[in-house]
């Protein structure tokens, strides 16, 4: 019969293990923004996701785990690479419900790190990235939900995010990839109720934007952040062409992002549609080829819309037609690509002197563009 004070003993270690299986909050993880080996493997990752080279990725963050094991930002590297295997197409349910889990995993992770690290008064330094890490997670996972039209999910992961938007604000000098978040909710507090003045009637209780501070931050975080540079680049190019209708100073950071990831015909595609809106043609047809000898579906389709804006601003109207309705007849699950069909439908019709028919292609092109540039012209 086993001794009343081993059978107290094994009780307790028991009772302590248990709590701390549910609990979590003992993660603890070395910082990856502060060792140069860290950084080095997960700025290489992130440039094979961008150039379409997920093997090589998953090898480099592979040895990245084992630097820093177990740490949620590798979690999240992986979800950032399954979310660009899923992107821009978004045809695979499995692709997409595996980067969510993956995301989900690494939200997890970083909110028990968050809470050991300010259990154990070991905050100053490590909860800058415990912090990051957390809200990139639940703020893509509110990008996939927003790009599926599931509110309720969009609603729920952006609720968890937005509190580290303002706790971000703190840390932007020590942490850079800050700026992104504060950069991007500066500008839109100030923008999106002015576009959408319903949402004048709530944006009161939110903390004031400033759009050129949020362009300025933006600016900082293409150059200075560690995991969100490139996306800041897209963000920011994104603001310039579709909001501000500045594609001319968008064109320098997409040329530098051809250059840098030539496998990938997105950033082709970004490229030439940012030179069609600043009306610069000459460097539009190789874009176009390029784009389409992308394998997936989606660049054929991406391609055709290229090649209908650019037959539209040629003078081409009986062929920026035919590719324009080619397009809206694709399975193109992009709604901006959409969108711009039916502008160019519109503007055909329009110039043929259909003006009935130009007004239910405008009526379709609002129901698919969100952003100004398309919006306004509709309007």
């Amino acid at each position: 019969m086993m001794p009343i004070r081993k059978m107290l003993t094994n009780a307790l270690l028991t009772s302590i293990l248990l709590a701390l299986m549910g609990t979590r909050v003992l993660a603890q993880y070395p910082i990856i923004n502060g060792s140069p080996a860290g950084r080095s493997l997960l700025t290489t990752g992130l440039d094979q996701v961008y150039d379409l080279k997920f093997t090589e990725a998953e090898n480099t963050f592979a040895q990245l785990d084992k630097l820093v094991p177990r740490h949620p930002a590798v979690d999240l590297l992986r979800g950032v690479s399954l979310f660009y295997q899923w992107f821009p197409a978004r045809t695979s349910l499995a692709l997409q419900r595996t980067c969510t889990q993956q995301l989900e995993k690494a939200a997890r992770k970083a909110e028990d790190w968050q809470q050991s690290l300010k259990k154990s008064g070991e905050d100053k330094v490590a909860l800058p990235e415990a912090m990051f890490v957390y809200f990139t997670a639940e703020a893509m996972l509110a990008k996939i939900s927003h790009y599926e039209h599931e509110t309720m999910a969009t609603v729920r992961y952006a609720k968890n995010a937005y509190p580290f938007v303002q706790k971000g604000k703190a840390y932007q000098q020590h942490y850079p990839d800050f700026y992104l978040s504060t950069g991007l909710y500066n500008f839109y507090r100030d923008v999106y109720p002015e576009i959408h003045p319903f949402y004048k009637t709530v944006a009161w209780v939110m903390t004031a934007g400033n759009k050129n501070l949020g362009m300025s931050q933006l600016q900082i975080a293409t150059k200075q952040a560690l995991f969100v540079r490139t996306e800041a680049i897209l963000y920011l190019t994104h603001l310039l062409t579709d909001y501000e209708n500045r594609p001319t100073e968008a064109l320098p950071h997409l040329a530098q992002l051809t250059v840098r990831y030539p496998n990938n015909p997105y950033w082709r595609y970004k490229y030439a549609e940012a030179l069609l809106n600043a009306h610069k043609m000459d460097s539009v047809p190789p874009l176009i080829q390029q784009t389409m000898a992308g394998e997936a579906p989606v660049y054929k389709q991406m391609g055709t819309l290229l090649k209908a804006r650019y037959a539209l601003e040629t003078g081409q109207r009986p062929a920026a037609r035919t590719y324009a309705q080619e397009v809206v007849k694709s399975a193109v699950r992009e709604e901006t690509v959409r969108a711009y069909a039916y502008q160019v439908l519109a503007k055909v019709a329009r110039l043929d002197g259909q003006q009935k028919l130009a007004r239910q292609y405008d009526k379709l092109l609002l129901e698919f563009a969100e952003f100004p540039v398309l919006r306004n012209q509709a309007n």
